[in-house]
Parts: structure tokens; sequence; C-alpha cells
């Protein structure tokens, strides 16, 4: 029979089975439990709350996977939305803003000309936007008339070689100034995919405006190779008499500088089959429409003597 142990001794049994506490030590274990336990309560409370929904939208292997990253192939394969295959670098474009413009990623840009991310563009340089090209813009669907493919007029008036017209009469010739205008719109219109009829419209719209000369002043704020105005939201007077800027205006579209404010050549529905001066007076809402169509042989003539 064992004899009884007093309650406040341990038993020679447990002896080396647990630590031994002196009272005090065992006070000050129970407190920093308490306190530990006490911090934990917040943490308990706040998940309790919240439930499972807020751990699982917190859950990142429960988020939407990111868009996969385009394929070498993939970029090679972009395509300029502007129609073009090349482009020339302006002053004051980057790889960025010539990407956004031919609307493919910059990475394909960089992919198209063997290019890294460091790398700077200089003017001039010619750059590839796309191995493959797109139709113009403003290209109708069907065939198109004649008018748009030569400079064989609707009224069977063809312009020669020679400035002469088969009725007799003589083409406009240019000076430096207008030869210097006229150049700019037809590369503008080159560079924006737009058929040769549509360069034409633009031709003899200037010439109608300004005789190609980029005027300082018009009627009212009229200014420019256009006469556009800066009170009815074709830009500023600065920007209306950069000849690059208002020729991108002139023909609107995609990537007209002044978007929602003014429509251009491009943004007048089943412009390729109007005539010039119906074309022009849609964009351009003269006081005088029958004054374009007088410049018709000569814009024509224009165009492939500067090209």
């Amino acid at each position: 029979m064992v004899d009884n142990i007093p309650s406040d001794s341990a038993s020679p049994i447990f002896e080396g089975l647990a630590p031994q506490f002196s009272a005090a030590s065992r006070r000050a274990r129970r407190t920093s439990i308490l306190t530990v336990a006490a911090s934990a309560l917040p943490i308990i409370a706040a998940s309790w709350v919240a439930g499972a929904t807020t751990v699982t939208e917190l859950d990142p292997t429960q988020q939407p996977p990111a868009p996969p990253e385009p394929t070498p192939q993939e970029l090679m394969d972009a395509t300029s939305v502007l129609g073009q295959s090349s482009h020339i670098v302006r002053a004051g474009e980057s790889l960025k803003s010539i990407a956004e413009m031919h609307g493919i990623p910059t990475a394909a840009l960089l992919a198209l000309n063997g290019l890294s991310w460091q790398t700077a563009v200089h003017e001039g340089q010619e750059l590839v936007v796309s191995k493959k090209q797109r139709k113009p813009v403003g290209e109708p669907k069907g065939s198109l008339p004649l008018l748009a493919e030569s400079p064989m007029l609707e009224s069977g008036i063809r312009a020669d070689d020679l400035g002469q017209v088969a009725d007799g009469g003589v083409v406009t010739a240019l000076s430096a100034e207008m030869a210097t205008n006229a150049r700019i719109i037809i590369q503008v219109g080159r560079e924006l995919g737009i058929p040769n009829y549509g360069i034409v419209i633009a031709l003899a719209t200037a010439a109608q405006e300004s005789h190609l000369r980029n005027l300082d002043y018009g009627d009212r704020d009229s200014v420019g190779l256009f006469q556009q105005r800066p009170s009815s939201g074709w830009g500023t007077e600065s920007q209306i008499r950069d000849p690059r800027y208002a020729a991108r205006a002139f023909f609107g579209g995609p990537t007209s500088p002044t978007p929602g404010e003014t429509n251009g050549l491009l943004d007048v529905d089943q412009w390729q089959h109007m005539s010039v001066t119906d074309a022009a007076q849609a964009v351009q809402i003269s006081a005088f429409p029958g004054e374009y169509a007088k410049w018709e042989v000569s814009a024509w003539n224009w165009l492939f003597e500067l090209t």
C-alpha cells in the first residue's frame, strides 16, 4: 500500500517527466499565456466578421490569369491600321508614338525592325510598321470610279504631261512655295493611305482657299493652307499654320488631330463617289462651293508631276 503523498509535493513516480516551477514562476507563465491569447482575439474576431468570402478574394490563386504575352510570330504579323508598310520618322516622334499611330504594340515595332527597348530613333529614319499591307484608309468597298484611279475626269477631259488639257485650258503652274506645300499635302496623304482622288480633293481645296500658300490671314480668323478657323475647332493658329497638321486635319479620319471637333474628308460618308466640289464643300462649308471644281485638272497634274 502506497503512503499518501502530500498534495503540495511532486510524486517521485513523475520525476523527470515534467518541469518543476516555483509558485512565482507559475504565476508569470499564466500571465504570459493570457496576454498572448488576448492579443490574438482581434485577429480571430476580424476573420470571423469577414467570413470565408474575404479569404477567397484575397487568395491569389483565385485571381484571373494575366493575358498571355504576344508570341514572336504575332508581333511579326502586326499590321498598320493606316495600311502602310513603312513609316518615315518625323521630328518629336518616338517608338511609342509611332506604334500608337499605326495601331500596333511597341514590341511589334521593335520586332519588325530588330530594335531593342533602349533604341532611339532619329528624324528621317524609315521603320517597318507592317509586313502585310492593309487596304488604304478610306478606300470604299466595291469598285472605285475611274476618277479615283487616273487623271481622267468624269467629263472625259484628261490632263496631259504638257500642262494642257483637251479643251484648251491651261494647268496652273506651281511657284516654289506652292510646290512645297503641295508636296506636303501629297506626302501626308500617302502616309495616311489616302487614295489619289482624296489627295486631288485636298490639293484643289487648298488651291481655292489659299492658292497653296500658308497664309497668316483670311476671312475672320481663318489661316493656313485650308483657311481653317481656330474658333471652329480646327486647332490653334500656330497648329493650323503647320502645313502637315493642316493637311491631317483636312483628311480627318482615325488619325485626325481634332477628333470630335471637326469632320475631315474621311469622315464624310461616300466621299469617294462625290465630285471634287461636293467633297470639298462637305469639309470646308464654304460660301462659294462651286469654286473648287476649277482646280480639278490642275490638281491631277500636280499630283502626278510631284510624285
